[in-house]
């Protein structure tokens, strides 16, 4: 009798030691699916809150900061913003001036804008920082039609293209639309098909009562023209006409991409889209309709 038992004790170990594997599993595999899914819940439901900071995105690898913080005209602390440093801030006659220190920054290509305010909630408009700073450099903005005081408040913005604010181009039935930005004696007109770039003109005009200036000034453009029109894609042509000239230089998308070598006019890439170009001129101080 007492072997009986002793058999029937010995026969149950391997039953016992099965039960103890499978909670065992339970415990590796299952319970640590149960604490991602509910440990929010539950710790919400205890009070519980965590302060892990969170993990930037994998896609965005840039870990500048997108806003600076507030910054008054008149103020005479500096602002740091990223690997900027703004100093000595001064506006006069619709010319912000300041100290900008930075080591090796090209700021059109680092995508930083100035953007006004008035009491840090109206918007008054912005303009785009740009050049290369190495070391610490005296900067001039022309803030023209800003309607800027010593009292307007500024912050340096870190803007991505993809980032710009969309909106819908007026176009035809053809899908053919067309954005003009003008300043001073300057116009530009951008046209598009289907919100695409494909064609770009620009126009100047000059006067000047003093013949040498003028002649001089004209002389300048005629050899400018001269050499752009053996670019392919490029059309340039200058009217005279009593003492006044109109220089017109025409981009044709469609033979060339990219106009690398003209000069001082704002050129964008074929097919850029239509709110990243008025944006951009919009920061430049154009008026763009």
């Amino acid at each position: 009798m007492k072997n009986e038992k002793q058999n029937e004790k010995k026969s149950g170990n391997p039953i016992f030691i099965l039960i103890i594997f499978l909670i065992l599993l339970t415990f590796v595999f299952i319970i640590p699916d149960i604490y991602k899914k509910y440990h929010g819940d539950v710790s919400r439901f205890f009070g519980i809150t965590s302060k892990k900071t969170v993990e930037p995105s994998s896609d965005n690898n840039d870990d500048r900061e997108v806003v600076s913080d507030y910054y008054q005209i008149d103020s005479s602390k500096s602002l740091s913003f990223n690997e900027l440093t703004i100093t000595n801030v001064n506006l006069k006659d619709d010319i912000l001036s300041f100290d900008i220190d930075a080591k090796n920054a090209d700021l059109e290509n680092l995508h930083y804008y100035m953007e006004f305010y008035k009491e840090k909630s109206a918007f008054l408009g912005r303009r785009i920082l740009k050049g290369t700073i190495n070391g610490s450099e005296h900067y001039k903005l022309d803030v023209n039609g800003l309607n800027l005081t010593l009292d307007s408040y500024f912050t340096i913005s870190h803007i991505e293209d993809d980032s710009i604010p969309k909106f819908k181009l007026d176009t035809d039935e053809s899908g053919i639309g067309t954005i003009t930005c003008t300043k001073n004696s300057e116009t530009y007109i951008y046209d598009f098909a289907f919100d695409k770039l494909v064609r770009a003109e620009y126009k100047y005009s000059y006067k000047n009562d003093n013949l040498d200036v003028y002649s001089s000034t004209l002389l300048g453009y005629q050899k400018l023209s001269k050499e752009y029109d053996k670019v392919n894609g490029v059309t340039s042509v200058i009217a005279e006409n009593n003492g006044e000239f109109v220089y017109t230089l025409e981009l044709d998308y469609s033979e060339i991409e990219t106009f690398n070598i003209i000069t001082n006019q704002y050129k964008f890439k074929k097919d850029m889209q239509s709110y990243i170009i008025k944006f951009k001129m919009d920061a430049e101080g154009y008026k763009c309709l």
